[in-house]
């Protein structure tokens, strides 16, 4: 099988490209050679708070994009497209348009990967009648779609693939040496934790992570007003405990990183120890490997309207952290039944509660053990290279 991957990978580093670069690290890697890959790099945006815009100068990238997939096409004699579409943003769905435009007569088989959703959804209530009429022209009846979770075939099916599976992201195992030193230090930690929550022993900081774009509907601002909430419940009951939010990753918007900075300097995110939450911008890969032991819990109240499969997520089951997260399209699907680390959106005093419940506790919902067993790379190479397959033997 011959297979032409029309998608960017990192830099910029989001969710969307760091899985375009798993996909190909996974594929061409190990004795498999059954899938051949060229790789279009389709790179628009030089950093996330430009993915969203339109200009000239992309116009012309992606003009020149499509040539060099039709390039390959004739040359190569690739047969298989594989791409990634928009979200429900008109700007975004604009451009996918042009792509299968220009590229889809020259390929046997379209094949979708969806890394955020609402396009079906953005179909049925946002867009005007021709716009419906042009992408179901277009961009319907792919011979393949692959969605992250059970709860986006309804969304994928609006544009009427011949074929819809599911196959969740992934992660290369950060901390392969889990129980050998990390889990031993998280345990030590809890303990201590414990016996400040019982009245003795020094203070004790219990330190939450949330690691993710900087966006109010990723349940950032919420985060923030359930540590100070917490806090306040700490200090009532003259516990030598506190909490403190570490908040890593890029702000999307300038006006929400100045309502944060502001949030931050109020009184109730500050005590005699210092801040309670403290900013560290973006976070490299060795920056998130420190932010990620340190931590004791992670939170991601997201209820952000394209929310897909967070890497980060997947990242911290892969530590053993215990994780706060909402009842939010796919959110819930990624948990053990009955995890009770779920909250409603927009509900700081439900986070504060889960986290209060956390502390002095280390995972006891066997996260680390769900990432091995569905969101390590491995698994992920298996199910893609499956669904793959199954389209050169049809």
């Amino acid at each position: 099988m011959k297979l032409l991957v029309f998608a960017h990978v990192p830099p910029p580093f989001h969710g969307q490209s760091f899985m375009v670069q798993q996909l190909l690290d996974e594929l061409r890697s190990g004795d498999d050679q059954s899938i051949e890959i060229f790789h279009v790099n389709s790179r628009l945006s030089k950093e996330v708070d430009d993915i969203a815009s339109a200009s000239l100068r992309k116009l012309g990238l992606l003009l020149g994009y499509c040539l060099k997939a039709v390039w390959l096409r004739l040359r190569h004699g690739v047969n298989h497209f594989y791409y990634v579409p928009a979200p429900g943003l008109r700007n975004a769905v604009y451009r996918d348009w042009i792509v299968m435009l220009l590229c889809r007569p020259f390929f046997l088989r379209i094949i979708y990967h969806y890394q955020a959703a609402g396009v079906g959804d953005w179909l049925q209530t946002g867009a005007y009648a021709w716009e419906r009429w042009v992408s179901r022209l277009l961009l319907g009846r792919p011979a393949l779609s692959i969605v992250l979770g059970d709860y986006y075939h309804e969304d994928a099916a609006k544009l009427s693939p011949l074929k819809i599976v599911t196959v969740p992201n992934c992660a290369s195992d950060p901390c392969p040496d889990y129980a050998d030193k990390l889990q031993s230090v998280q345990q030590a930690r809890a303990k201590a934790l414990g016996q400040a929550l019982s009245g003795g022993g020094p203070l004790v900081t219990f330190h939450v992570l949330y690691l993710s774009l900087c966006y109010r509907d990723k349940g950032l601002f919420d985060a923030v007003d359930a540590v100070a909430e917490l806090n306040g419940r700490l200090q009532a009951r003259h516990l030598s405990a506190r909490v403190q939010l570490d908040v890593a990753g890029r702000f999307y918007l300038a006006g929400e990183e100045t309502e944060f900075e502001e949030r931050l300097g109020q009184a109730d995110l500050n005590d005699d120890h210092g801040p309670l939450v403290v900013y560290h911008g973006f976070a490299d890969e060795s920056k998130k490997s420190e932010l990620l032991a340190q931590a004791d819990a992670f939170v991601l109240a997201s209820y952000y309207e394209f929310e897909a499969h967070p890497v980060s997520l997947i990242e911290a089951m892969a530590h053993g952290l215990p994780i706060v997260v909402t009842r939010w399209r796919i959110l819930p699907e990624l948990f053990p039944a009955g995890y009770e680390g779920l909250v409603d959106t927009k509900s700081p005093g439900q986070i504060a509660d889960r986290l209060d419940g956390f502390l002095g506790r280390i995972d006891e919902a066997g996260l680390r053990d769900q990432f091995l067993r569905h969101f390590t790379r491995r698994a992920f190479g298996e199910k893609i290279r499956a669904a793959l397959l199954a389209l050169e033997n049809e």
